[in-house]
């Protein structure tokens, strides 16, 4: 995605059944479990501790639906800095199946203090590693052994 300026992270996955409708493709609501599970990953890999994950709520998220995923579809879950504002963050998603991009997407989180006192500017080191143009690549597919 070219508008990504700062980290990112792609993690393959499965459908799972509990992600589909009655129609037999994806619930609308997967994608937003997809973006979250996508970014806690990338905070996983950037190293930051989990213990921050309450202090980054969504405050805004869209999403465009392109295409049906079906249970069992090997999908790729991206996640991508698109900007770092004082205690904000701008992502991108994009969730493709093979070269069928099928969901794409934007979202903002916001850092708030410890206290829930309202926002809060982000830790120097977390603002630097989210802004640093660097990917990663998770798979959780289970997959038969050889």
């Amino acid at each position: 995605m070219s508008e990504i300026t700062g980290a990112r992270v792609v993690v393959t996955r499965t459908v799972a059944w509990s992600e589909t409708d009655a129609a037999g493709h994806n619930h609308f609501s997967a994608a937003f479990r997809w973006l979250e599970e996508t970014e806690h990953a990338l905070y996983g890999c950037l190293g930051f501790d989990t213990s921050m994950i309450d202090r980054v709520p969504r405050v805004h998220v869209e999403a465009d639906y392109r295409a049906r995923l079906y249970y069992g579809d090997v999908i790729q879950c991206e996640v991508g800095v698109v900007s770092v504002g004082t205690s904000s963050c701008t992502f991108a998603l994009r969730v493709s199946r093979g070269d069928e991009v099928a969901i794409t997407g934007r979202y903002v989180v916001v850092h708030v203090a410890a206290n829930d006192q309202g926002s809060a500017p982000w830790p120097e080191d977390m603002r630097a590693a989210l802004a640093r143009p660097m990917g990663y690549i998770v798979d959780s597919v289970i997959r038969p052994a050889p």
